[in-house]
């Protein structure tokens, strides 16, 4: 039964530092400086994220294409 506990309590602890890495707007004021900043950087990381991989995506379309 402690192995069971053990092992429940150092999978969550993992899972829970891996979601670490994530900005969290919320820690701000809303509506303050920081906030819109933190929001827009979020907005603006995802946006050239999706461009590359649709980049990615329609250069790998272009050579099955050609061939």
């Amino acid at each position: 039964m402690k192995k069971v506990l053990i092992t429940f309590g150092l999978m969550l602890f993992l899972t829970n530092s891996a979601n670490s890495n994530e900005t969290k707007c919320a820690d701000f004021k809303k509506f303050s400086k920081k906030y819109l900043k933190c929001n827009v950087d979020k907005i603006k990381k995802g946006t050239i994220k999706k461009a590359k991989e649709i980049k990615q995506g329609t250069a790998k379309n272009k050579i099955k294409k050609k061939e």
